[in-house]
């Protein structure tokens, strides 16, 4: 029996929430949108095969920092950075994180795909 996949969204854009949820669940994926990382902090985790995609750029708390309270407190959840506009030292904070991948908006949903997969290859269920 195949566990589905759950996606993360964090991102501080209702409309890119919405509109990545609307494509990852046409592709069979379960998703769980986050405004923030507090708001994410503060959710349950999930567990099994997951993947998070997670903006750069947020008001409160950045990626990068959510990430790193994420890791501290032993989430090791695969990441998808995106973002819009991001200067150089997030840019490179990013892609030196352990980020399986770095997307700019507006990103491909085959590259997105591409990286969930990716992800998702950490886990042996899948």
């Amino acid at each position: 029996m195949r566990i589905q996949a759950i996606i993360e969204v964090v991102d501080d854009n209702e409309d890119i929430r919405q509109m990545l949820s609307m494509v990852l669940d046409a592709h069979g994926f379960a998703v769980r949108t986050h405004c923030g990382g507090p708001e994410y902090l503060r959710a349950d985790r999930s567990s099994g095969p997951r993947v998070m995609l997670l903006d750069i750029r947020m008001p409160k708390m950045s990626g990068i920092e959510l990430l790193a309270k994420m890791r501290e407190a032993g989430d090791d959840i695969p990441v998808v950075f995106m973002s819009g506009e991001s200067l150089p030292h997030e840019t490179m904070a990013a892609q030196e994180s352990g980020a399986i991948a770095f997307m700019w908006k507006p990103f491909r949903t085959e590259q997105m795909l591409q990286a969930i997969t990716q992800g998702l290859g950490t886990f042996q269920s899948v």
